[in-house]
C-alpha cells in the first residue's frame, strides 16, 4: 500500500489525485532538475496513466521518452513517487515498456467499453505481485519515506497496482482521452459535470481555443461587412 500524501505536480480542480502517492520530506531526494522534470508530462492525476504517457508503440513512438534506461530511471526520480537510487537496466527498461503497453491497452478498452484484453491484464496482475515500495516512517520529521531497500520490481509493482486500483474501481467509467486528435493523453475525469474534454487547458484547451478564434475571425475577414 502506498502512503497517503500531499500531491504534488497535480491541480486538484482539473486532475483527479493520485492513490496515496508520497512526497518525500528530504528535500535533497524530492529535488527534480528543471531540465529532467520538463521531460516529462503528470497531467492525468492517476501514476499508472502518466506512466503510459512516455511513449510506446504504434502511434505513440514519436512521444518516446524512454531510450535508455536511464531515461526511465530520470523518470521515476521526476514522477510523484520521487524514487532516486534505482540502478535501471536494459532488462528493466524492457519490463516497463511491457508493463506501459499493457496499461495502454486496457486503457483503451476501458474506453471502448470492451472487455479487457487478457493477456494484458495477466502482465499487470504478474507485475502487481512483487512487493510494492515500502513506506518508512521517520521519527525525527515525522514523515513517509520509502524503505531503502527499493527496486525496479517494487517501483513497477507500484504503478501495476495503481492500475488495477484504477481498472477496478469506478473511475475507469470516468477515464476519458484527450479531444485533441493530435493528443493521446488519458486522463480520470473528476469535473462535477463529467464533460472535461482535454488533457490541460494550458496545453491543447488554449490550443482549441485559439484555433477557433482564429477561424471565426477568418470567416468574418471572408464574409466582409454586410450591405445595406
Amino acid at each position: 500500500m502506498l502512503p497517503n500524501a500531499t500531491l504534488t505536480g497535480v491541480d486538484p480542480a482539473e486532475n483527479t489525485g493520485y492513490t496515496g502517492v508520497m512526497t518525500p520530506p528530504d528535500a535533497s531526494t524530492a529535488a527534480r532538475p528543471a531540465s529532467v522534470a520538463a521531460r516529462f508530462l503528470f497531467l492525468s492525476g492517476r501514476l499508472c496513466l502518466d506512466f503510459v504517457h512516455t511513449g510506446g508503440a504504434a502511434e505513440r513512438r514519436v512521444f518516446e521518452e524512454w531510450h535508455t534506461p536511464g531515461d526511465l530511471a530520470d523518470w521515476l526520480a521526476a514522477s510523484p513517487l520521487r524514487v532516486t537510487g534505482i540502478t535501471v537496466s536494459t532488462t528493466d527498461l524492457r519490463a516497463a515498456q511491457a508493463l506501459r503497453e499493457a496499461i495502454w491497452h486496457t486503457a483503451q478498452a476501458c474506453l471502448r467499453r470492451e472487455r479487457l484484453p487478457t493477456a494484458q491484464i495477466e502482465r499487470i496482475n504478474r507485475l502487481a505481485q512483487a512487493p510494492d515500495l515500502a513506506p518508512q516512517l521517520d521519527g525525527a520529521t515525522q514523515r513517509s519515506v520509502w524503505h531503502p531497500a527499493r527496486s525496479l520490481s517494487a517501483a513497477l509493482s507500484t504503478v501495476a497496482r495503481d492500475a488495477i486500483a484504477l481498472f477496478a474501481s469506478e473511475q475507469a467509467h470516468s477515464m476519458r482521452q484527450c479531444a485533441n486528435p493530435q493528443c493521446l493523453l488519458l486522463f480520470v475525469d473528476a469535473s462535477r459535470p463529467g464533460k472535461r474534454r482535454w488533457c490541460s487547458m494550458d496545453r491543447c484547451g488554449n490550443r482549441a481555443k485559439v484555433t477557433t478564434y482564429r477561424r471565426q475571425r477568418a470567416q468574418g475577414r471572408a464574409t466582409g461587412p454586410q450591405a445595406e
